[in-house]
């Protein structure tokens, strides 16, 4: 830990970094915090200890900008699994929140109850839980195509050109994002994505917390369920841009002499995220103004960079390439 706390001081976190942009407290930075962690403070960690460590989003724009090149995510993350279970301002919601993310069933038995309190209507006009079931969709992932264990009908399709890892949000809260990426597969005249059912939650949250070996066991889950025979060559598509980023990662999870990092090797190997594959495969809309059709209007779009593509290579130009392969007209800030 030393060595990887090797920071050079120079402050290039804190420029970029969005929680300092709120709260101007040198604490807050990925400097401020490295810091901490060689202080004695760090040996037992206070609440307000923990409570500033809370307050990292783990975006990773610090690490971009790094000059030492310093893990900083995982340093902090280490760093809170040493932390008392209900640390910083939120730890019974983030708690309650990993356990749920942990048990597919009782994360599907919350969403099942989130759509029955907004049917009937039984919260207070102005509660923020209005907006937050408002994403809630009652239309089940179990229609997806191939969403069980149950073997192909066709002798030539027992072995999967793609599968697909939903994620909690497309399996659990908007299965409507996984008929969609079965849409644009067919689009792109791909077969159907095969779902393992026994896959969970990526892990991310559990990681980001702290909790190092609830993220391995989910890891552990996931790497099984897409290690079928049907399934063992084909590559994974997810829809998620943290899931796909936190997928990839699998093999730092495990140490190079534990037996499952070369399945996580493997497994990682397979893993491709959303828009690079499908800017790949995707055609042109034949509706984008060209020379052929130039009265043909534009549709005007602001697209949000998520934190775990912004900051990776190419994952600011592979999302506005495809998009602009559907002859949209994408507004920077």
């Amino acid at each position: 830990m030393a060595t990887e706390l090797n920071c050079a001081k120079c402050g290039a976190c804190a420029v970029v970094c969005p929680v300092f942009r709120i709260d101007e407290r040198e604490v807050l930075t990925a400097r401020g915090k490295m810091h901490l962690l060689t202080t004695t403070l760090a040996e037992q960690p206070s609440a307000t200890f923990e409570d500033l460590f809370s307050r990292c989003l783990l975006c990773g724009a610090c690490e971009q900008v790094c000059p030492r090149h310093l893990p900083i995510t995982d340093i902090i993350s280490e760093a809170r699994s040493t932390f008392s279970s209900f640390y910083g301002p939120n730890g019974l919601k983030k708690a309650a929140a990993c356990t749920a993310l942990s048990h597919p069933g009782l994360l599907a038995g919350l969403v099942k109850a989130g759509i029955s309190l907004q049917r009937f209507q039984s919260l207070p006009l102005h509660s923020g839980l209005r907006f937050k079931l408002g994403l809630l969709e009652e239309k089940s992932l179990s229609a997806a195509p191939q969403e069980s264990n149950a073997p192909p009908p066709q002798e030539e399709q027992l072995t999967a050109s793609l599968s697909y890892f939903s994620g909690c949000v497309a399996r659990h809260i908007q299965p409507s994002i996984a008929e969609a990426t079965q849409t644009l597969l067919s689009k792109s005249n791909l077969p159907p994505a095969q779902i393992p059912a026994d896959q969970c939650c990526c892990g991310l949250a559990a990681w980001s917390a702290g909790k190092r070996e609830q993220a391995r066991e989910l890891a552990r889950k996931n790497i099984l369920a897409f290690s079928a025979p049907s399934l063992t060559d084909a590559p994974i598509i997810t829809s998620c841009a943290s899931c796909s980023s936190h997928l990839l990662a699998y093999p730092t999870l495990f140490s190079e002499h534990d037996p499952w990092h070369g399945k996580a090797v493997a497994f990682a190997d397979r893993v491709r995220e959303f828009t690079s594959f499908f800017d790949n495969k995707l055609p042109a809309s034949p509706c984008i103004d060209t020379p052929e059709n130039p009265k043909h209007p534009k549709q005007r779009i602001f697209y949000h960079d998520p934190c775990h593509l912004r900051f990776k290579d190419k994952g600011m130009s592979t999302p506005r390439s495809l998009l602009q392969k559907t002859g949209v007209h994408i507004l920077e800030p």
